[in-house]
């Protein structure tokens, strides 16, 4: 009987062919956070843009995650010649609704996390905040839900056919390599996000998930010329 390779070549694999924008994205992350504790300028233009976040509130998070993870994108795709065709305005349509959601979403955890953790940045407050978010939030509930919406997005069918599709392979395979994915970026990201003030997380969030989605987006752009 022939078996199928397990999981752990996958997960092998994926590091491989994530792990430079892994360290890009991350890199991105240090700078932004260096820049707002050691560079008088740019921390002026991050306490300004925590003022419009506090001011905007759950807008600010809804209306940036939509630019970051639909319009940005999308827009890149078009100038790649990779957006697609088959029900384009539809499915920017839905994703847009299913990011501007997850915006407003992910801005209520990082307020409950504050909540129960406090806003301190010694690192005993870092490690719990991180360990929940990833080892907690992101598997229980962010990772697949996320997952199965995009599938769901692009299948573009009923949802009962969309469930079909969530076989032995899906839940054994393709999301555990794709949580494996989001932990390379988020688990170092997240660290520095916690550690600024409240109103600059979700800020710096949605400025790490934008480059995150112009590279895969740049990514597969690339394997479609390739292939």
């Amino acid at each position: 009987m022939q078996t199928q390779p397990g999981i752990f070549p996958t997960i092998a694999s994926a590091f491989r062919q994530n792990r430079v924008p892994c360290l890009l994205l991350n890199g991105v992350a240090v700078a932004l956070v260096t820049s707002y504790y050691r560079w008088p300028a740019m921390a002026g233009f991050w306490k300004a843009l925590g003022m419009w976040k506090v001011g905007w509130s759950f807008g600010f998070s809804l209306l940036s995650t939509i630019f970051a993870a639909v319009l940005l994108p999308s827009c890149v795709q078009a100038a790649m010649g990779t957006l697609p065709v088959d029900r384009r305005w539809s499915r920017i349509g839905w994703l847009a609704l299913f990011w501007g959601y997850r915006g407003m979403e992910i801005d209520l955890f990082y307020r409950v996390q504050g909540w129960f953790f406090g806003h301190d940045h010694d690192a005993a407050t870092l490690l719990k905040k991180v360990f929940v978010d990833q080892f907690v939030a992101s598997p229980v509930w962010f990772v697949p839900t996320y997952v199965i919406a995009l599938r769901w997005i692009d299948l573009g069918v009923p949802w009962s056919h969309a469930r079909a599709s969530l076989d032995r392979e899906f839940w054994t395979r393709t999301l555990p390599t794709i949580l494996i994915t989001n932990w390379l970026v988020w688990i170092p990201a997240l660290a520095l996000v916690y550690s600024l003030p409240a109103a600059l997380q979700f800020p710096l969030f949605s400025v790490v998930m934008c480059f995150f989605i112009l590279v895969v987006t740049v990514m597969a752009g690339d394997r479609r010329e390739v292939s």
